[in-house]
């Protein structure tokens, strides 16, 4: 069974995936949002299935860190290049006002962030904490550019790709925490 992702982003990688793969054309396939392809992933090997699926490696690696997953692995990587991307590929990143710093932040301060990475986002929270900053964690499904921009977010963790959004709610990128390539997972010991 195939469980492939119906994201824009991801797609065109689901097909780089197949052509490379054609043996894999006959496979059942079932199409989820990329943030939810190692829950089907992992469900269906528990479940005593034969499972591949294609996602984002940072999607993938919020699933594993928040659910602890030990029934899925990657299996291989596609990586990511875009020449229309900032870092050509998405990057998870630390932003804030143009023209400042981490630095300039002050001591205490509210980070609003996407849902979908609350955890590698705590995680890395959690490195400035321990510097010293005490920080209140926000997280919204969308529009996180608008958080910080309207004053309701200090600063924001979310994925730039293009750099236009940055650009246009004159915010600056203050640290790539992470850049995301594709993944193929699969059941351990498949």
């Amino acid at each position: 069974m195939l469980v492939l992702p119906k994201n824009t982003g991801l797609k065109r990688y689901a097909s780089i995936f197949l052509d490379n793969h054609p043996h894999l054309g006959s496979c059942k396939v079932i199409t989820v949002r990329g943030e939810d392809v190692p829950f089907w992933v992992e469900q269906l090997t528990k479940k005593g299935k034969k499972a591949i699926g294609l996602t984002g490696e940072d999607l993938y690696k919020e699933y594993v860190l928040k659910n602890g997953d030990d029934a899925t692995e990657v299996l291989s990587r596609i990586e990511w290049t875009d020449e229309k991307a900032l870092y050509e590929k998405p990057a998870l990143c630390f932003i804030g006002p143009e023209g400042k710093t981490i630095e300039d932040l002050p001591r205490s301060f509210t980070v609003c962030a996407c849902g979908k990475y609350q955890t590698i986002v705590s995680t890395y929270l959690d490195k400035l904490r321990e510097q010293g900053y005490e920080i209140e964690e926000i997280y919204v499904n969308g529009s996180v550019e608008t958080s910080c921009s309207e004053g309701i977010a200090d600063a924001i963790v979310d994925i730039v790709y293009s750099g236009r959004s940055i650009d246009e709610f004159g915010l600056e990128i203050y640290e790539v925490i992470f850049r995301s390539d594709c993944v193929v997972i699969g059941g351990k010991h498949d």
